[in-house]
């Protein structure tokens, strides 16, 4: 009875590796729209240049940081949408960490909504856990 447990706790442990395997992309993401959540600056950004993609399309932005020196490289980052917000050359509202203008997001610091990740995440990272936690109890008390 006791190796049956012990088996059970190692698929438990996998089982719940791979639950955090797949929602490995999700915290990432979330992680990066809490920082940016905390630390965004609402600003303007311009778009540059815009590709049509099978998921929609793809728009390359660069963030116009006030202060800035005209021979400065200014930040850039690439959001990929259904349509994108107006034709190149387009001035957009955008968030971007100050500490990091390249992390940028278009819209206001208001539209950053965290409920939709955060709920992925604590789905699957609470159920990966908790099978990896009860799982090594098993393992460790009946191998």
């Amino acid at each position: 009875m006791s190796a049956v447990l012990a088996m059970a706790g190692v698929i438990l442990v996998v089982l719940g590796i791979v639950a955090c395997a797949l929602n490995s992309g999700g915290l990432v993401n979330f992680l990066k729209l809490r920082n940016l959540k905390r630390h965004g600056v609402e600003g303007e950004a311009v778009s540059e240049l815009q590709e049509w993609i099978s998921s929609g399309h793809r728009v390359y932005y660069y963030v116009r940081l006030p202060g800035a020196t005209p021979q400065s490289v200014p930040p850039r980052f690439t959001e990929v949408g259904p349509e994108p917000q107006g034709p190149v050359g387009a001035v957009v509202p955008v968030v971007y960490d100050r500490r990091k203008p390249s992390r940028a997001r278009t819209g206001k610091l208001a539209d950053i909504d965290l409920s939709d990740e955060w709920g992925g995440v604590k789905a699957f990272w609470g159920t990966g856990f908790t099978c990896i936690g009860l799982g090594l109890v098993l393992i460790l008390v009946f191998h």
